[in-house]
């Protein structure tokens, strides 16, 4: 038989046996597979296994830190800081319209509601002045048509007399027109 120039033998003991066991089941790994990876791991990054704080990897991961908190530092400067400032700058101006709109607006809608008041009593004024005008010219038509019945009277009667009609008589026609007239 040949002996598999390949293989070497490490001796370690019992208790790092049981740790690698343990590590090589968790990871569904033989404990020489496991070896060979942690082999190649340290082999590939450089690392020292005895360092176990793993100041590469801290460093690796403050580098990585620190530039997430320059890119934030940089997102503020450039977006986030300006936008605040736009947004104040927009709720003053939005301040400033609601004042001017207070102030102007609602003082224009209160002299508008005053003038409409103002042109209602008017225009209602107006109305009663021309039911007056309309019952006064009703009353004038009125007046006229018996003005004119009593007019007829006056000259049917009138016509009817001759030279014979007593004065007394027609004194009394006289007499009669003028009530008329007085009761209108």
């Amino acid at each position: 038989m040949t002996k598999d120039e390949n293989i070497k033998t490490i001796r370690f003991p019992v208790k790092t046996d049981e740790k690698l066991q343990i590590i090589a089941n968790k990871n569904g790994l033989t404990k020489l597979d496991l070896f060979i990876y942690m082999v190649d791991y340290f082999y590939k990054s450089k690392k020292d296994p005895r360092d176990l704080n793993d100041e590469l990897l801290k460093n690796a991961i403050n580098r990585k830190t620190d530039n997430i908190v320059a890119f934030i530092k940089t997102q503020e400067q450039e977006l986030l800081i300006p936008m605040k400032k736009d947004s104040e700058r927009i709720i003053t101006v939005q301040g400033k319209i609601v004042d001017f709109f207070n102030h102007h607006i609602l003082k224009y809608n209160d002299e508008q509601k005053a003038a409409y008041a103002e042109q209602s009593k008017n225009i209602n004024q107006i109305a009663k002045y021309l039911s007056g005008l309309d019952t006064a010219q009703y009353d004038k038509k009125t007046l006229k048509s018996r003005f004119s019945e009593i007019l007829e009277h006056y000259i049917q009667n009138r016509e009817q007399m001759n030279m014979l009609t007593k004065q007394v008589e027609k004194d009394e026609l006289i007499k009669y027109v003028r009530s008329m007239l007085r009761n209108l």
